[in-house]
């Protein structure tokens, strides 16, 4: 061989060697979305005006993920279903759509736009043996980013990046949802339908309990973080039902068994504004 072939031969392998590295360092590594929720707060019970108990709540839907949840829905016309699709980012600056079998429905009760069907659910269980006595009555979302929830996490932005206004209207053919690593959607107790009714639910010890996509419609990178609970004690006395806090189960960013932990703490009977609501 010559030695200009010998040399032509060595870069081309030299080459070879810098290109494969190079190529193999570039491939983007997918930065799922990780859905949880946040403490419940305000617990309060209302009367209504035929009589009936709401049982009325707090609760915000977290991303405690690597990168945003993001959902995209599109229909031909009106007359159409949507179809919804999930994002996933990528290191490199690249997206993933991915079909879903998720649902729209539109909220015409002052809502007026989009929401995806089951993104939350809240069920109240009896404590002494689980039997689920009461389910949430709000089955509909638009999520937006609403307020911070662990803006240390990487990747976090430092103020809101999704709104409702992509939520669209009645004849919108498109719709886009979103909520940015480390912020939460908050649906706080006195929006419609965010109550479960206990009419019918006897005094005694009780387990409220929120989930995150309960339905598993929805690719994150833990399933394990999806459900946090507040155990309660209901009371009627004197015409008045009041609900005390017992204690506390984990929230999207703890860990723990069936039980959780921390300290107790009276809501307050019909009428009144909630503890802690903003």
């Amino acid at each position: 061989m010559s030695r200009r072939h010998w040399a032509s031969a060595a870069a081309v392998v030299l080459t070879s060697a810098l290109i494969a590295p190079a190529q193999a360092a570039a491939a983007p590594t997918p930065q799922p979305a990780d859905l949880g929720m946040a403490q419940l707060t305000d617990l309060y019970v209302a009367t209504t005006t035929d009589g009936r108990e709401l049982l009325r709540f707090s609760a915000m839907i977290v991303n405690v993920g690597s990168g945003p949840f993001e959902l995209f829905a599109s229909r031909a016309d009106t007359s159409s279903s949507f179809e919804v699709a999930q994002r996933t980012h990528h290191s490199d600056g690249s997206t993933t759509d991915s079909p879903t079998t998720a649902e729209m429905v539109y909220g015409g009760d002052g809502h007026d736009h989009w929401h995806v069907r089951d993104l939350e659910g809240y069920e109240l269980l009896r404590l002494d043996n689980g039997v689920k006595v009461g389910t949430g009555s709000k089955s509909g979302f638009c999520f937006f980013d609403t307020d911070p929830y662990a803006l240390d996490l990487p990747g976090a932005p430092g103020g809101p990046r999704y709104s409702y206004t992509t939520c669209g209207k009645q004849d919108s053919l498109d719709v886009s949802m979103g909520l940015s690593v480390g912020w939460g959607d908050e649906y706080p107790w006195n929006l419609p339908d965010q109550y479960i009714d206990i009419t019918s639910v006897d005094n005694g010890k009780y387990r409220l309990r929120a989930t995150a996509d309960q339905g598993g419609l929805f690719t994150e990178a833990s399933e394990s973080n999806n459900v946090t609970w507040v155990d309660i004690r209901l009371s009627r006395r004197g015409g008045k039902t009041s609900v005390k806090i017992i204690s506390y189960g984990p929230d999207a960013l703890s860990s723990g068994g069936d039980g959780g932990g921390g300290g107790g703490g009276n809501g307050v009977g019909n009428g009144g504004t909630p503890p802690g609501h903003r």
